[in-house]
This record gives structure tokens, sequence and C-alpha cells, in this order.
């Protein structure tokens, strides 16, 4: 989903909760009830409500999306979309997400049904307090991680050194044999000792 198509739902869902708000005010003023189409009562908490969470969904998308984007565009970028083109979609879905929240915060700071409270204060204060979990998570994934790889590489490093310890151990045997076999064919250890065979090296 592009930045422009989410940044439509946004301004739906804006759209939506101001007027919602706009309406609750002016029953509230009139004295009447807000009916739906039906004649029946109409929710207009449980309306704003559902709007809200519309608009900060894709205010969360638009986010991730341009993360996502900035971390594709650093491997491939797509070669039909300009640089220009691309940048300036970004730029105009941010500032306009942020004049549309900018908005959103003062209707519901001012206009706000009674029953929502201080719905934008308490919605900042969670807000922040989420951030600071997810980023403990995040921190926690990464810490885990790091161990993981440390533990890897930690393994490898022990296993070369045992594969080197034992090729080592393997050349010395070797050559030590070979010194011997060396030492029992030759004309003066013949001479000194008399064994007709070869094959016991270390008699």
């Amino acid at each position: 989903m592009d930045p422009l198509t989410i940044l439509a739902a946004a301004k739906l869902a804006a759209s939506a909760i101001k007027q919602g708000c706009e309406l609750y005010q002016q029953a509230k003023s009139d004295g009447m009830e807000l009916v739906d189409a039906y004649g029946k009562v109409k929710d207009v908490v449980a309306d704003i409500s559902g709007h809200l969470g519309n608009f900060f969904k894709a205010h969360e998308q638009l986010e991730k999306h341009v993360h996502e984007e900035e971390l594709k565009t650093k491997k491939a970028r797509d070669p039909e979309l300009s640089v220009n083109q691309e940048a300036f979609n970004r730029i105009l879905a941010q500032k306009e997400m942020i004049r549309l929240e900018t908005e959103l915060r003062e209707t519901l700071v001012y206009s706000a049904p009674k029953e929502l409270g201080a719905i934008w204060s308490e919605f900042e204060v969670m807000r922040d307090r989420v951030k600071a979990e997810r980023a403990e998570v995040q921190r926690q994934e990464l810490l885990k991680q790091q161990a993981t790889i440390w533990r890897r590489a930690n393994i490898k490093r022990k296993i070369a050194e045992q594969m080197t310890l034992i090729v080592a151990v393997a050349f010395i045997i070797l050559w030590f044999l070979w010194v011997m076999i060396l030492i029992r064919m030759s004309h003066t250890f013949r001479g000194q000792f008399s064994l007709p065979s070869l094959w016991c090296v270390l008699c």
C-alpha cells in the first residue's frame, strides 16, 4: 500500500471523528439525541472510538511503510518510480499526517464527548508507554541475537582449535613414525642391530 492510499484512509477517519464530535456537541446544545438511519440512538462514543482506531492504524502503517521503503531502497529501488516522486510522496504523506494529528488533537481536547474524558492526554501517555515497552522488547531481542551469534562463533572457534590440535598431534605422530622408520632402515642401525624384518619398526 503506497503512502498516499494510507493517507487517504487517515483523512477519512479524521473527518469522521471531527464530524462525530461536531454532531455530538450540536445534539447536546439542542438537547437532542443522535439517531441512526433506523431511528435507533447512535452510540457516538463507540463510533468515534472506532474511527480513532482506524486513524492510528493508518498512522502506524505510514510509519512502517516509510521504514520499509528506506530499507528497500538501500538494496534496490523501483526503476519506474523517480527519486523525486518517491521522496515527494513520503514527505507529503508525513506532513499531512502531522497536520491531521494536530487537528485531531484539538478536536478531541475541545469537542470530544465527555464520556471519552481526557482521551488525548491519556493516549499520549499510553503511546509513550507502548513505545518504551516495544523498545525494551527490541533491545532484549537484539541481546538474544547477539548472544546467539556469540555462542555460534565460540563453538566454531572451539571446533577450529580442536581440529588444529588433532592435526598437530597426528602430524607429530606421523613424523615420529617416519623418523623411526628412517632410523631402522639406516645402515648404521642395521650394522649394530641385525633384524631381518622391516615390519617391526619400533621393536
